[in-house]
């Protein structure tokens, strides 16, 4: 008996252990998990198959860069540019300065309804190295995109008009190289973080709308509130769900809605939103942690069923190297295909990885464009975050009060860069030190900036060139190309002949743009006059033939730009038709009616013939 019970124990052992393989070859797979650099480039990759690679080997190429200003092109330089890749940002710039030039003039700029427009661009533009408070010029003046889509955006809409999301990016956007608020704006700092805060929901999260929330929303409401994390500022406000008057610091916030996260994520590491689960969303809470200062790999509260948040995002990865947004249709995005790369899915997963990144190397954070911090910067926040990671119920006031003022003495906008401050803060208010009062008595150190080296333009050989073998008639597709040279030779060291460019590249500019005009004027032509096509007649004839023989002056190239190109020469085809079959009907009768007259002139001819002869006939029995 005794024997069989050892025996079945054994046996049961060995289940356990069989039963565990997979778990185990799974971890081990987790361990030998690819790179953030390795994901993303398998993105840049994938991307640039998904355009058309051409000859310059980048991912802005030409065709990518006729979607500067858009939401499908500006996150794709975010993402390189964060991840220290060399692309044609100089090219992306240009073209980007020119888009926000020209929408400018319109009613509602870049957008009446939608700041995040201001936001998104202003991001890109950092990314591909311009000034956002200095891009381009509006009635003689410089347009600065954060005082017009954030901090003065009141003055003709208001920030939060698009939902809350507005007010997310508008603090991502202002606090993505910390830019001061003028006394005058429209909206203070604190306005915008208080407006965050008061759409908190009691679950802890965040959300567009409804009372449940939304992981997206969510992670970038953390993003936006990460640089005051460590701020022991309390802020005074009404919530927007209930109207209760709460007083709270954004680290009771966050931590709150950290919480939710965490109940939030699936078993497999990644998160569901609006009912479908998506790569997108797992990537935003990614971005959070990292920008929060929280290890997302290694924080047990964002490992489910042995997965990490990494672990959902590359459940999610395709063979091809790009990424699926989901593996069901999901009616809020309607144009991501299942189980295929998607290209909003791959942007956002490229700017992930871009942060996961950063955070593994001790970089500033996806939303922090400011230099990097100095060596003796960070050596000092290392040491600092040694000394809290010591403290125990036991460490005295003395080392809590030095800890503190070391914190104190950092610039106030890299202390969020300090992990664990509040268990200093804990720790210290347990034992009864003031540390407003430490706060205030203690002085700011200064720290040498990192320089960002600035290099002359030089407008190269290989650039004279170009512009030299310009095709004699152009079209739009050079517009790019122009820009982008006109652009680079405007900002570049003088040099001889420079002159002659500027005039050649600008008069081809003024070309290109007119061109450009007449394929928006045919647009709103057919729009005005031919639509709906099913109702044309023959009474339209003339205005179609105007317009296609506008149509048909325009390149091959310009022509694709015709709204309803195939419509209007089916249409035009058909009413030539139709004319001709009216051209060919009419031929036909008076063909008809002179056959007709003929036939009936040669009867009577020949029947007055007869009555001659008769006539005569007769004439000839009398004469007898």
């Amino acid at each position: 008996m005794k024997e069989l019970i050892k025996m079945k124990k054994i046996l049961a052992v060995f289940i356990c252990i069989a039963l565990m393989l997979p778990a185990l070859n799974s971890l081990s797979a987790k361990a030998e998990s690819i790179g953030a650099l390795e994901i993303a480039e398998g993105i840049i990759n994938w991307k640039k198959e998904d355009l058309g690679a051409d000859e310059s080997g980048f991912l802005l190429n030409d065709s990518f860069l006729e979607l500067a200003g858009s939401t499908a092109g500006d996150w794709y330089p975010i993402g390189l540019s964060r991840l220290g890749k060399t692309d044609n940002f100089g090219g992306y710039l240009a073209v980007l300065k020119d888009n926000v030039e020209a929408r400018y003039k319109e009613p509602g700029k870049l957008s009446s309804a939608k700041a995040t427009e201001w936001h998104r661009i202003a991001l890109a533009v950092l990314a591909a190295g311009g000034d956002p408070t200095n891009f381009g010029v509006y009635n003689g003046q410089p347009i600065d995109l954060i005082a017009d889509g954030v901090y003065d955006r009141g003055k003709t809409t208001s920030l939060g008009r698009q939902g809350i999301n507005g007010w997310i990016w508008g603090l991502i956007a202002l606090d993505s190289k910390r830019y001061e608020i003028p006394e005058n704006a429209y909206y203070s700092r604190e306005d915008i973080i208080k407006e965050i805060l008061r759409q908190q929901l009691s679950d802890g999260g965040f959300a567009l709308s409804g009372k449940n929330a939304d992981p997206d929303i969510t992670a970038m409401a953390l993003q936006a509130l990460s640089p005051y994390y460590n701020s022991e500022k309390r802020y005074s406000y009404s919530l927007k769900s209930t109207g209760e008057e709460v007083e709270k610091t954004v680290r009771e916030v966050v931590d709150g809605a950290l919480e939710c996260l965490s109940e939030l994520q699936l078993d497999a590491g990644d998160y569901k939103s609006w009912g479908t689960e998506n790569v997108e969303s797992t990537d935003q809470v990614l971005i959070a942690l990292c920008c929060l200062g929280i290890d997302p790999l290694n924080d047990e509260r964002f490992i489910k069923n042995g997965n990490t948040l990494l672990d959902g995002i590359l459940k999610y990865k395709m063979s091809d190297g790009g990424f699926a947004h989901s593996f069901t249709f999901d009616p809020e995005n309607p144009t991501a295909v299942p189980n295929s790369s998607n290209s909003m899915a791959g942007e956002q997963t490229l700017y992930t990885m871009a942060a996961l990144w950063r955070f593994e190397n001790n970089m500033r954070s996806l939303y922090d464009f400011r230099p990097e911090q100095s060596g003796a910067l960070k050596e000092r926040i290392s040491s600092l975050e040694t000394g809290i990671s010591e403290i125990t119920e036991d460490t005295d006031s003395e080392t809590l009060e030095r800890l503190l003022a070391t914190f104190y003495s950092l610039p106030e906008n890299e202390r969020s860069y300090v992990g664990g401050y509040w268990v200093l803060s804990d720790m210290a208010r347990e034992k009864g030190i003031d540390i407003e009062q430490i706060a205030e008595n203690t002085v700011i150190e200064t720290f040498e900036e990192n320089s960002e080296e600035t290099k002359d333009v030089i407008f190269s050989e290989s650039d004279k060139q170009t512009a030299e073998t310009l095709p004699q008639k152009l079209t739009t597709e050079q517009y790019v190309t122009v820009t982008a040279l006109l652009d680079k030779l405007e900002r570049s060291k003088d040099f001889e002949g420079k002159a002659l460019y500027l005039e050649k590249l600008t008069k081809a500019k003024a070309e290109i743009a007119a061109v450009q005009s007449e394929i928006d004027s045919i647009n709103g032509d057919i729009l005005e006059k031919l639509y709906p096509y099913d109702s044309i007649t023959l009474a339209d004839k003339k205005t179609v033939d105007e317009i296609y023989a506008r149509y048909e002056a325009l390149s091959e190239y310009d022509r694709a730009k015709i709204t309803g190109s195939g419509d209007l020469v089916k249409t035009k085809t058909k009413l030539d038709d139709i004319l001709r079959g009216i051209v060919i009907a009419a031929v036909l009768c008076v063909l008809a009616i002179i056959i007709s007259i003929f036939l009936v002139l040669r009867i009577r001819r020949r029947h007055r013939k007869k009555e001659r002869e008769m006539e005569e006939l007769a004439q000839m029995y009398k004469d007898e």
